[in-house]
């Protein structure tokens, strides 16, 4: 296979993983809103529903990326699918804990992430 077919392959393959995570995110985010709307959505500190829907996000996006990293078949998975991983996640939970230094908590986790690939880098 040559280089091209590879990169070809690669663009195809995450065009793929990202349909499967753009519409399992969308899912999640129209069970989050219908349960809110329904009044079944569970109120744990002062989470509202988009707290629920960042933090869902993030998580499907954390153990997508560790399944892809534990399965030798997948596209290995980004330092920043991680990262964005991360910065959901923070965002949600910082809505069930009252967390106010979430904001704090990303830009460290993306500076932590630049000059780990900076000094990462194997050119």
């Amino acid at each position: 296979m040559t280089t091209e077919q590879n990169v070809t392959s690669w663009k195809q393959e995450r065009k793929y993983l990202e349909a499967v995570y753009w519409g399992g995110v969308l899912i999640w985010a129209g069970l989050v809103f219908g349960a809110d709307s329904l009044g079944y959505l569970p109120q744990i500190g002062g989470a509202d529903a988009w707290s629920w829907v960042f933090f869902g996000a993030g998580l499907y996006a954390l153990v997508g990326a560790l399944l892809r990293a534990a399965s030798p078949g997948y596209l290995p998975p980004a330092t920043w699918d991680y990262v964005w991983a991360g910065i959901l996640l923070i965002l949600g939970l910082s809505g069930f804990t009252g967390l106010e230094i979430g904001f704090s908590l990303i830009l460290l986790l993306i500076g932590v992430a630049l000059l780990a690939s900076a000094l990462l880098r194997s050119d």
